[in-house]
């Protein structure tokens, strides 16, 4: 969704700026990709309409509250969540006014475990942004920050080195890895993309 007019990161990819509508325009996608066999991705959680900066480069900041996020991007990502949505992408925006731990959102287990998780009842695959990003890099290095993104409960890294010295070295349960690919699978399951 696209709150902020000086935000260029977005664009032409957001459905516009009206919760509601934006809202109804993710549901109705949702429901057209699911049949045909498309797994539909809402992105980039917790929303990257408000932020000024490119987290391709730079730091991609929301200034926005709970509750200011609660009434105007967690919207959209409510229906998705509603209409079946199997995947959604966490993006590398830090949130200081919502998340107290001054992580981008990729990297934070408010974000993903209380807020994606417990709050708005998310059970599906949640997917990194790409962690060679500069929004990333400036506090991790890729492989690194697919820890972090694992360890708070995100399920699909996205453009990162080799996590098997992470599992190896005991920095990552193989019981963790399981259960993001149990996941993966019940979702290419649901649309039939497993024989």
């Amino acid at each position: 969704m696209l709150t902020n007019p000086d935000n260029t990161a977005i664009g032409a990819s957001s459905f516009g700026s009206d919760p509601a509508l934006v809202s109804k325009m993710v549901t109705a996608e949702d429901k057209a990709m699911l049949p045909t066999g498309v797994l539909p991705c809402a992105k980039h959680f917790p929303g990257h309409g408000d932020t000024a900066a490119d987290s391709h480069t730079g730091k991609a900041v929301s200034t926005h509250t709970l509750d200011e996020l609660e009434v105007c991007e967690y919207k959209p990502f409510r229906a998705a969540i509603a209409a079946g949505v199997p995947m959604v992408m966490v993006g590398h925006i830090k949130t200081p006014n919502a998340a107290a731990d001054d992580l981008p959102a990729s990297l934070s287990p408010f974000v993903i475990g209380k807020t994606l998780h417990d709050e708005l009842g998310f059970d599906g695959v949640i997917i990194s942004n790409s962690f060679s990003m500069g929004t990333v890099t400036q506090y991790f290095g890729p492989a690194r920050a697919a820890v972090r993104f694992l360890a708070a409960g995100g399920g699909m890294v996205l453009m990162s080195e080799s996590l098997s010295d992470a599992v190896s070295g005991g920095t990552l349960s193989s019981d963790r890895i399981d259960e993001s690919c149990l996941r993966i699978l019940k979702a290419k399951q649901a649309v039939g993309l497993l024989g």
